[in-house]
C-alpha cells in the first residue's frame, strides 16, 4: 500500500513539476490510443501576464498562481484544466479564512526550492500539498526563511530551529545529532526515517520504543528497518 501510494505521489508531482516549468503552450497525449490536450487553458488564459514561476499577473492586476486540476469534463478533450487562482487560503482549526494572494506571498522575493514542494519570500515559508484540485499552498508555521533550506527529499526541509515533514514541525529533534536515513536500495528516492542521538522519527512521529543507536533502515526484507530488538514498519514495532 506504502509501495502504491507513493507511486501516485510521484506521478501528480512529476505532472504538476512539468506544468511549473513548462510554458503556456498545450501538449497532447496519448491515452487509450485517444489523444488528449495535456492541458487546457480558461477562454481569458492570454490576459494573463507571467511574472515567475507559475505566478501571473491578472487583466485586472490580480496576483494569481497558475494551477492544474484533473478534468472532469470529458467533453474538453484534456488531462487537465487550467485555472488562474487569487485566493490564499488559511486554516485554522475548523475555519478557512480567504485572502487575496497578493496580501500573503511577497512575489518580488519569492522563490521556489528546487526539486521540492517548499517555497519562500523574505517573511514566510510555505509548502505546497498537490491535489486533483490544483493543490493549496500554505504556510509553514515557526519556519525561518532566511535559514530554511531542502533537507534531503521534496518533502523534507530544516532551518535553524526545526526539521519540517509536509510543512508540519517534527517535533523534539536535536538538530546537533540529526541523522537522515538513507534506503540501502538507492532506486528508491522516498526518506522516510530520520534519528537523533535519543530518538527515531518516523516522518514526524517518534518510533515508540526504537533503538537510536542501533536503529537502521533496511531493503530486500519484508519490513523497512530494524534496531537490535525490533523491526518496523511503517514507523511501527512488528511482533
Amino acid at each position: 500500500m506504502e509501495t502504491f501510494r507513493s507511486t501516485i505521489i510521484i506521478i501528480f508531482f512529476a505532472a504538476f513539476t512539468s506544468c511549473n516549468n513548462s510554458s503556456r503552450t498545450d501538449q497532447t497525449v496519448s491515452k487509450n490510443d485517444k489523444v488528449l490536450v495535456y492541458s487546457k487553458e480558461p477562454d481569458d488564459g492570454a490576459d494573463y501576464k507571467l511574472l515567475k514561476y507559475n505566478f501571473y499577473l491578472s487583466k485586472g492586476g490580480q496576483l494569481c498562481e497558475r494551477k492544474l486540476a484533473m478534468a472532469r469534463d470529458s467533453s474538453c478533450n484534456c488531462e487537465f484544466e487550467v485555472y488562474y487562482d487569487s485566493i490564499f487560503s488559511i486554516y485554522k482549526d475548523d475555519t478557512t479564512l480567504k485572502k487575496p494572494l497578493n496580501t500573503i506571498v511577497d512575489i518580488n522575493s519569492f522563490v521556489w526550492l528546487d526539486s521540492t514542494e517548499y517555497s519562500k519570500d523574505k517573511s514566510k515559508v510555505y509548502y505546497f500539498h498537490g491535489n486533483s484540485d490544483g493543490g493549496n499552498r500554505v504556510i509553514v508555521d515557526k519556519a525561518d526563511p532566511l535559514t530554511f533550506k531542502r533537507l534531503c527529499e521534496y518533502r523534507w526541509g530544516i532551518d535553524k530551529n526545526y526539521v519540517f515533514y509536509k510543512g508540519d514541525i517534527v517535533q523534539s529533534v536535536n538538530l546537533k545529532h540529526l541523522q537522515v536515513l538513507y534506503p540501502p536500495d538507492t532506486a528508491n528516492h522516498f526518506i522516510d526515517y530520520v534519528k537523533d542521538d535519543k530518538n527515531v522519527f518516523y516522518e514526524n512521529e517518534i518510533v515508540k520504543g526504537a533503538d537510536a543507536k542501533t536503529f537502521k533502515v533496511v531493503s530486500g526484507q519484508k519490513w523497512e528497518a530494524e534496531d537490535k530488538n525490533y523491526k518496523y514498519e511503517t514507523g511501527r514495532r512488528q511482533e
